[in-house]
């Protein structure tokens, strides 16, 4: 990062002539870090930042004391680089989200407005500006937007464009959705105001308007803008990197202080906020920039895919928000909607969106779209394809569960990877979930391996971008584990992401460190902390207290799988790679998951199958569902083999027992469709002779 962002990064609105008083701990310990900086100490220093930021300081009191402080200082500290810059960065962010809560008040926002058009002298207008920009932030935009269209009043608009150059990165997404006005002479200005504050944000934007708006002011605006900004090259290239960065919520596009509660629609010729989740943002801002790619390349697969992708995650983040109590039900009906781009994409965007997740990781996303990959799809694709084998587990099974389908539908074979996934997805119990959040690859290693071993499915993101990233996506979390070493952003701001997020405000949260110093300071932002593997049995505790958290997307994967195998065994297939993830979906399991593996099992389970089906059959505390579908897959099997007497015997017994007539009857038709001798036959056709009519 260049010293001129350093101190671009500085320059934040000072809301008085003078900074008031302000609690003397969060002063006293950053003066204290600042000492130990003066005196080389550098170390020492940033280990006391990182201590202040931990305790998690309100950041109007960090405000104060970044406006009383030595800014050369924290330059300094922050062109050492690595720890230093990222520590000095958050501390900044935290002292731009200690300004006045802005609101948006459009009364208010108007008298505003009005008096500083109105005010009598500099002094006056600077300082109700400062007004607005502080409580007011970009709700005050549109009020300044529609003013740079009054070609009749230059000097008001030149007041107007000075007035969005102070909002400033504020300002920037409403300006950018402003820049699809009917009205030239509006477009120009915005695109001007653009370029001066010159956040690369709006470079794709003004290098797209430069080369395809009709008016030539305009695109000479647009033009030096893009300049500004840092654009150059091909628009469709920065819009899909833009997307990408979006989507990935990276650090050069969304900083804490670029988060809104809101977006920037183009609506009758004015600018209309639309709230949305603070989770679904970043996709909300993705989506625009691929579209905006596709406007521009309608044979663009990229942004195609690039569309398919953010309407999943969409939908499955706005279903995790509704799981944890959050009312999205408007949302969620605009989100369904939204997926009718996915089916409209095609099979090859969504092949292209599902090779993205899996360089990625993005596994939730990625089982979605494989999902819905596997009903359009004629044949076996290259996503589908890289995503069984280098997936992850959700992925993997929905992949292999649409490539089954692929092959039943065209009626060519399956792979055996695709019968050992299937069988894996069938039988695969996810009953504790951990995020890694850590840059220590090998400490991540070491726990991934100890969970493991506990039965703990683990999943390692070596940076806070992919950690937070993975919050959206990852369904049924236990427990995230924080390192205290993160390569893009401190452990800290990592921490208050994962609180501002609804879903997982309340999921247990631990510092992975050996510095007792730092952990303490994290107070109740954590549930405690541990050095490495040797530590985990403190997390037991939670994993016994969410143990009945929702697993109902893995629980419909193996549903699905079991089916599957069903569906290629009635072909024929050889599926015994799929027996022993069977056997355990039969197990315990939920009738859902249960019933579709036993009618797999009538197809293709072998004698070896049989015990552990009977075990379902004679199960008294099963339902009756479950018990017909066993004594259904026992009498196939039975019907292909010659099973042992005993396993005639284990029916009998049902069937003479006191269950209910619909389960006695499928004991009956299973002993019907079994070989049994002529003698065992006779026995069973006494057991279940019945004589109608009374005695007297």
């Amino acid at each position: 990062m260049s010293r001129s962002r350093f101190l671009g990064l500085l320059v934040l609105p000072v809301l008085a002539a003078s900074a008031t008083a302000f609690p003397q701990d969060v002063a006293s310990d950053f003066d204290a870090a600042l000492d130990l900086w003066e005196r080389g100490r550098k170390q020492e220093a940033l280990d006391a930042m990182r201590r202040l930021l931990a305790s998690d300081p309100d950041p109007g009191e960090v405000y104060r004391v970044y406006i009383d402080s030595d800014s050369q200082k924290i330059i300094d500290f922050m062109t050492e680089g690595d720890e230093y810059t990222r520590v000095a960065e958050r501390f900044l962010e935290r002292a731009s989200l200690g300004r006045l809560d802005i609101q948006d008040d459009d009364d208010t926002i108007q008298g505003l407005v009005s008096e500083y058009f109105g005010a009598s002298s500099t002094a006056d207008r600077r300082k109700t500006l400062s007004r607005i920009v502080a409580q007011h932030g970009e709700y005050a935009c549109p009020r300044f937007v529609n003013i740079l269209g009054l070609e009749s009043d230059p000097d008001r608009v030149r007041d107007a464009m000075l007035a969005l150059q102070s909002i400033s990165s504020r300002a920037v997404q409403p300006l950018i959705t402003a820049l699809a006005s009917e009205n030239a002479y509006q477009r120009r200005n915005v695109a001007m105001t653009l370029g001066i504050i010159g956040d690369p944000r709006a470079g794709a934007s003004l290098l797209a308007l430069a080369s395809t708006d009709s008016d030539d002011g305009v695109r000479s605006a647009a033009a030096t803008g893009a300049a500004n900004c840092g654009a150059s090259g091909d628009a469709v290239a920065l819009f899909l990197q833009l997307g990408d960065d979006y989507h990935h919520r990276r650090a050069n596009v969304l900083r804490d202080l670029d988060y809104s509660d809101v977006v920037w629609d183009w609506d009758g010729g004015k600018l209309v906020a639309r709230a949305v989740p603070r989770s679904v943002y970043n996709n909300e801002l993705a989506k625009d920039a691929f579209y905006s790619a596709l406007g521009l390349a309608p044979d663009s697969m990229d942004a195609a895919a690039g569309i398919a992708r953010e309407s999943v995650d969409i939908q499955g983040k706005l279903a995790a928000l509704e799981s944890a109590g959050q009312d999205v039900s408007e949302m969620s009906d605009a989100a369904a909607e939204g997926m009718l781009a996915v089916l409209a994409a095609g099979p090859d965007a969504l092949d292209r969106a599902l090779q993205m997740s899996v360089a990625s990781g993005d596994s939730a996303t990625g089982a979605r779209i494989a999902e819905q990959l596997g009903h359009l799809a004629t044949r076996p694709t290259d996503g589908l394809q890289a995503a069984l084998v280098g997936g992850g587990a959700s992925m993997a099974g929905e992949a292999a569960v649409a490539l089954a389908h692929i092959a039943v539908s065209t009626n060519t074979s399956a792979s055996t990877e695709v019968v050992n996934q299937l069988g894996k997805a069938a039988g695969r119990r996810v009953v504790k979930v951990a995020l890694i959040i850590d840059g220590d690859a090998q400490r991540a290693t070491d726990l991934v391996a100890a969970l493991d071993g506990q039965g703990v499915l683990a999943q390692h993101a070596g940076t806070g971008a992919q950690g937070l990233l993975a919050l959206g996506q990852l369904s049924g979390i236990d427990v995230l584990l924080v390192g205290d070493d993160i390569p893009d952003l401190t452990t800290d701001a990592v921490v208050a992401r994962i609180r501002q997020n609804p879903a997982y405000d309340a999921t247990p949260t631990f510092l992975l460190t050996a510095d007792e110093d730092l952990a303490e300071a994290y107070g109740d932002r954590i549930q405690g902390s541990f050095a490495g593997a040797d530590g985990i049995d403190a997390l037991q505790e939670v994993f016994d207290a969410r143990l009945d958290d929702n697993r109902a997307r893995a629980d419909a994967l193996a549903a699905r799988a079991a089916m599957a195998i069903s569906a290629l065994a009635a072909t024929g297939a050889d599926v015994n790679l799929a027996m022993d993830g069977l056997m355990a979906a039969i197990d315990g399991r939920r009738d859902g998951i249960a019933i579709p593996a036993l009618a797999a099992l009538g197809k293709a389970g072998t004698a070896g199958s049989v015990d552990g089906i009977l075990a379902v059959l004679n199960n008294g505390d099963a339902s009756d569902d479950v018990r017909i579908a066993a004594a259904n897959a026992v009498g196939a099997i039975g019907g292909r083999l010659d099973l042992a007497e005993a396993v005639s015997n284990s029916v009998r017994d049902v069937l003479n027992g006191d269950g209910s007539l619909p389960l006695k009857s499928a004991a009956a038709a299973a002993l019907g469709r079994m070989n049994l001798g002529s003698a065992a036959r006779a026995g069973v056709l006494q057991g279940v002779r019945v004589d109608i009519g009374s005695s007297e």
